[in-house]
């Protein structure tokens, strides 16, 4: 029986009046890849936002339902979402590193968190977190360049390690490869398919292969409903619901 990380109970979003999100009940699995697919503007990034709280930081946006980590409220009043964010990474659409240098970029999260006692130790975060990422040996004579000095890809991974930096349990993708090219997709997902050994990944992607490629399991949204959720294969080889059919098979997207 897999365990479950990340439990959504029947969470709806509001932006004002309009709602994004209907009543979606979902389990993630801990250590594994989940993807979320659908067409544009059907929720899937309201979602992925939920689960580190960065709606909260929205005007007019209001959510109800629950969303728990580890059997907790992470909506709970007492609950920080500072502290919440260090646990929970997110990484965007268009890489966005710091304008500053690439060290300072991943020892960015530590400094602020407290996370190690020594500049020699913030050295050996920085680098270890690098190599995670799989940046390390691409950049190790240029650490001190400005993170925005990398190719999209590379700073694709800079954000990914400035993520895992902070030691999270959850890593949060948004569309992480839809502004690279092929080979630094590629690079994204062998990384992606090595890091959940260690975390949980929710990927919210436009690309069926991408999803078929990388995740485990596979939740399909639509018009802010979640119409379909089970393991990739069963979502891409025999889907239950006609509507998941239609959409994999691009009838309708």
């Amino acid at each position: 029986m897999e365990k479950c990380k990340i439990e959504s109970k029947k969470v709806s979003v509001f932006y004002n009046d309009k709602r994004a999100l209907n009543e979606i009940t979902l389990s993630i699995p801990e250590k594994k890849v989940t993807s979320l697919i659908g067409p544009s503007g059907c929720g899937k990034s309201t979602f992925l936002r939920c689960i580190n709280r960065m709606n909260d930081t929205i005007d007019g946006c209001k959510m109800v339902g629950k969303i728990l980590i580890d059997g907790e409220n992470i909506y709970e009043k007492s609950l920080d979402p500072v502290l919440l964010r260090a646990r929970v990474g997110m990484v965007f659409q268009k890489p966005n590193p710091f304008p500053k240098s690439i060290f300072d970029n991943v020892a960015y999260g530590p400094k602020i968190h407290g996370l190690t006692q020594s500049s020699d130790e913030l050295e050996e975060l920085v680098e270890q977190s690098l190599r995670r990422a799989g940046l390390f040996t691409e950049i190790k004579d240029r650490i001190n360049e400005p993170g925005t000095s990398l190719s999209g890809g590379q700073q694709q991974r800079l954000c990914i390690a400035r993520a895992l930096s902070v030691n999270p349990e959850v890593i949060l993708m948004d569309e992480p490869c839809s502004a690279l090219d092929p080979i630094a997709t590629a690079k994204i997902e062998e990384l992606i398919d090595d890091l959940k050994k260690s975390y949980t990944i929710v990927i919210v992607t436009h690309s069926m292969a991408q999803a078929v490629r990388v995740s485990q399991k596979t939740g399909f949204f639509h018009l802010g409903k979640i119409i379909e959720v089970d393991t990739t294969e069963k979502i891409f080889k025999n889907p239950a619901n006609k509507m998941t059919q239609d959409y994999i098979t691009g009838r309708f997207g």
